[in-house]
């Protein structure tokens, strides 16, 4: 057997002297020994962990590369996202055949500082450059009422002809517009963000035709736009949903008879504030009953004056 090292004077003094007089090591400088390690073990202003763990540094480290891998995969999308639609967005300019109007209408076209969607639904008329005519068909499935349909296919028609008439060979885009209503006229739309498709009867409501006409005596090339199927029924009401507000959450209790009323309620009410200004705050105005019961007066002096002349 190994034997163990002897214990030096000094430590043999130290071992002694914690021992009390019964020969058992005394409680108090047990004690002392035990706080001194806790204030040892234990500092408030440590950021070490009492129990040796370092599961709260993993977790955070954990954490923010989570957090940073998200926004950098985010960006990494919109990057993508953005280069691949660039790619992918016809020019007309160069070419406008059915492929490229086709492409055209399903991935968009720039327009101002981005891009504008066309409707799910289109069909291809017809796209020639021999015959500079570039005519599409779309189904609005996302406007509700005539007002939203002008709004939006004026901007979708405006953005397709922009990029077909800047090519040399085209002059002239037409964009037919059809929307999907019920037994009673009122438009359908798609639900659920789109999963839930519109159904009913196919009407066709709009069609914006843009030409492009160059001057024989100067070099300007003039743009004209032709909107077509604007009769006096679709005319008038989307002059009661401009004019009236509570169309904007689709109440159409407000018609534009009553909106004339008012109008002209405002105008006798003003007629009237200004004839009492002229006459001025003391005198009153006369009324009906007292200018006709005054021109009947006059009117009897007259005739007593002329029988008494003749007489």
């Amino acid at each position: 057997m190994a034997q163990k090292p002897h214990l030096t004077d000094d430590e043999i003094s130290s071992l002694f002297s914690a021992l009390d007089d019964s020969g058992v090591v005394s409680s108090s400088s047990r004690g002392a020994e035990d706080r001194a390690r806790a204030r040892r073990l234990f500092d408030p202003l440590s950021s070490n962990n009492p129990s040796g763990s370092h599961a709260a540094e993993a977790i955070t480290r954990t954490a923010g590369a989570v957090i940073i891998g998200v926004l950098l995969f985010i960006l990494i999308l919109q990057v993508v996202y953005g280069v691949n639609r660039r790619l992918n967005t016809a020019n007309l300019s160069e070419t406008a055949d059915k492929e490229t109007v086709s492409h055209a209408l399903s991935s968009g076209v720039e327009w101002g500082n981005g891009f504008t969607q066309f409707p799910e639904t289109f069909q291809v008329e017809e796209a020639d450059e021999k015959t500079g005519v570039v005519e599409v068909s779309v189904t609005d499935t996302t406007s509700k009422n005539e007002l939203e349909v002008l709004s939006n296919s004026q901007i979708q028609a405006a953005a397709l002809a922009t990029n077909a008439l800047l090519n040399d060979k085209i002059n002239r885009v037409v964009y037919n517009v059809y929307v999907l209503t019920d037994r009673s006229g009122t438009y359908q739309t798609d639900g659920l963000f789109g999963l839930i498709k519109a159904s009913g009867t196919r009407r066709a409501v709009l069609t914006f035709v843009w030409t492009k006409e160059q001057s024989e005596h100067t070099s300007y090339i003039d743009w004209q736009l032709k909107i077509i199927g604007m009769d006096d029924k679709t005319a008038e009401k989307i002059q009661e949903q401009v004019n009236s507000v509570s169309s904007l959450i689709d109440n159409s209790t407000i018609k534009q008879s009553e909106i004339e009323d008012e109008r002209e309620e405002r105008q006798r009410e003003l007629m009237l504030h200004g004839s009492e200004i002229f006459r001025g705050s003391g005198g009153t105005a006369p009324t009906s009953d007292t200018a006709a019961s005054t021109t009947d007066a006059s009117s009897a002096t007259g005739t007593d004056a002329a029988a008494s002349t003749a007489s």
